[in-house]
């Protein structure tokens, strides 16, 4: 752990600006053409180095002098604020309720840096302090896109008398342990041909993840279920067969560590005939790969704004069924499927599943191997059947594909390939602002208990223990392995800390529909006290006819912990403070969180402490 302080030159800030408006000019000069999310990267980017400048930087290196005269003149600033850093200065006077001056300040330091074709907002605890939307820049309600970062900030109040010694505390580097979860989807095609017996296809699924290029792997494991239970299988980790894994139902592989690396990774599963009564072969969407590793990274968040179909080969028609889960408000959907140039496939069907409900939203013919819909197309369907994006927050919903005119039962064909790395499915939504400087950790849960058995290690009852004390809860996501007799009404209740989220029940029309395939849940804090910084427990409740086996599901939770701690009590001394903030910081970080490199910012004070803080500071821009 190292201590040390930023000097941030007027070279460098300039170095800053250039490097904005550089990256800013790319954006203006490719605007007919770049790809949402390339523009998504560099707005990111963008938002970073203004925040980054406005948390390094001395108030009179980025301010007009002009400016800084005026308010000097009336007293809003005195000689001590230009030297202190632009961000502590913008939230004292916020807290001052001299909003009309945080607004001009923030526009004066920007309105050079970023240019006219951009627009921007400066944002204290989600209260717009400045938006640029009034002048020639673009709307912010004709945006096409807009990324946002963050920063949270604390310091003394302006206008108020402070005494002794006082430090703060920001881990700059850290070193954290935490998991990728990857959850596999639901996949068949036929292995069967009429009749009976081995049609000689194959099915190979890939599971691609990428993990950070310094990442430290702890432990590895995979578990493999078939989507019936002769399937036979074969595993593979980037291009290496594991042993162990030719096998059928389903299997655990563990202590993987040695196949995979930090960057891309690729999994496969070679499914095929195993004899005896089947039909497809494929992933049954309880499969999961759980990594466990260190890094470096704060924020280690799965991108939800695009989603990855997974790559499929098979010489028999494809049903792709593709559970979604998004933790903000979604404002457009945009669903992609990219094959070879050279396809024989003939059409491509797309459904929406929500509650164990289908709805068909068209089928097409590829178009130079690409079928796509857009917002407009998905948005119409789901408001015909009284579906809007309000209600699909925070909850899995699916879209389903089917590859030609899927039957479980023909005879092999041509190729059909999904291309994993083109075909996805995109999302605008709003993102939760707390996620911004903090660190993101994710978890397995390991705690359950279950009763009520019915078959084969499946029990109707399942209840899941797990503990967020002195964490900020995210979300929580739930995969199961699932068991429906079919013609059977069971009742489907999930509730989380006695809350309920789901409840079926055959006796009571207006309830929530059966779901034949209860294969996910998931849930964030949208709902008041389901995932609390506390004891949490989730439990699933179902009548005979259903049931789920809990040794081979999976539950993972993500929680958030502040990488900063603002300042603390006044002491006599500055070593004194100085040391109360590191060791405040090392206590918020817990055993989740190792600080490599801890910047500490301390400040001689006179008379009695007011503190303003920890505020979200947040800029987002768009175009």
């Amino acid at each position: 752990m190292g201590i040390k302080g930023i000097i941030f030159t007027l070279d460098s800030l300039v170095a800053f600006g250039i490097l904005v408006v550089t990256v800013s000019i790319f954006i203006y000069f490719s605007a007919g053409s770049f790809s949402p999310f390339l523009g998504a990267q560099q707005l990111h980017a963008i938002s970073e180095d203004v925040l980054t400048i406005l948390s390094e930087s001395k108030l009179e290196d980025v301010v007009s002098q002009n400016l800084l005269n005026q308010y000097l003149s009336s007293g809003t600033l005195n000689q001590e604020d230009l030297k202190k850093i632009t961000i502590d200065v913008i939230g004292a006077l916020w807290v001052a309720d001299k909003k009309e001056e945080v607004g001009n300040i923030t526009n004066d330091i920007l309105e050079d840096f970023l240019p006219k074709n951009m627009g921007y907002e400066i944002l204290m605890d989600e209260e717009v302090i400045y938006n640029s939307s009034d002048t020639t820049r673009p709307n912010y309600e004709e945006l096409m896109i807009e990324i946002s970062s963050g920063r949270i900030a604390s310091g003394y109040e302006k206008y108020k008398p402070t005494s002794g010694y006082v430090a703060r505390a920001l881990a700059v580097t850290v070193r954290k342990n935490t998991s990728l979860v990857f959850m596999g989807d639901v996949i068949s095609s036929s292995v069967s041909k009429e009749g009976g017996g081995n049609n000689l296809n194959e099915v190979n699924i890939s599971y691609e993840f990428d993990l950070p290029q310094d990442a430290t792997i702890l432990d590895a494991y995979w578990f493999i279920e078939s989507a019936w239970a002769n399937n036979k299988f074969k595993a593979y980790l980037n291009g290496q067969y594991i042993p162990g894994s030719d096998g059928r139902t389903n299997v655990l592989l563990e202590d993987l560590e040695g196949y995979i690396q930090p960057g891309h990774n690729i999994g496969n599963v070679i499914w095929r005939w195993g004899g005896g009564v089947q039909e497809t072969g494929g992933d049954d969407g309880a499969t999961h790969i759980v990594v466990i590793y260190n890094t470096t990274l704060l924020s280690t968040l799965e991108n939800f704004k695009k989603i990855n179909f997974q790559t499929v080969i098979s010489n028999c028609s494809i049903n792709y069924k593709k559970p979604v889960f998004i933790p903000g408000d979604i404002q457009n959907l945009y669903v992609r499927m990219n094959f070879t140039n050279e396809t024989q496939i003939d059409n491509v069907t797309l459904k929406f599943m929500w509650q164990g409900d289908t709805t068909t939203i068209g089928s097409k013919a590829p178009n130079n191997g690409v079928v796509e819909w857009d917002d407009t197309e998905i948005r119409n369907v789901l408001n015909s059947i009284g579906i809007s994006y309000d209600v699909l927050s925070s909850r899995y919903f699916w879209f389903i594909a089917n590859i030609d005119n899927f039957q479980q039962v023909e005879e092999r064909g041509y190729e059909r390939r999904i291309d994993g790395n083109y075909s996805y499915i995109a999302v605008n939504y709003t993102e939760n602002p707390i996620i911004y400087n903090f660190i993101d950790i994710s978890r397995t849960i390991e705690n359950y208990n279950y009763s009520d058995p019915d078959v084969w290690g499946f029990y109707k009852y399942v209840k899941w223990n797990f503990n967020l004390t002195n964490k900020i809860p995210l979300m929580a996501r739930w995969q199961f392995p699932w068991l429906y007799y079919e013609g059977s009404d069971p009742i489907q209740l999930a509730r989380a800390n006695d809350i309920v989220l789901y409840n079926h029940d055959p006796g009571d029309p207006s309830s929530d529909p059966l779901i034949i395939e209860f294969a996910r849940f998931g849930y964030d804090t949208s709902t008041d006290g389901v995932l609390i910084d506390n004891d949490n427990k989730f439990e699933l409740n179902f009548s005979n006819g259903y049931a789920v086996n809990p040794t081979n599901s999976l539950g993972e939770v993500t929680f958030l912990i502040p990488a900063s701690v603002g300042y603390g009590d006044v002491f006599e001394n500055e070593t004194n403070a100085t040391d109360d903030a590191i060791q405040r910081l090392e206590d918020l970080l817990g055993e989740d969180v190792s600080a490599v490199d801890i910047n500490v910012d301390s400040i001689s004070v006179a008379g009695i402490p007011f503190m303003w803080g920890p505020a979200n500071i947040r800029v987002g821009v768009w175009v």
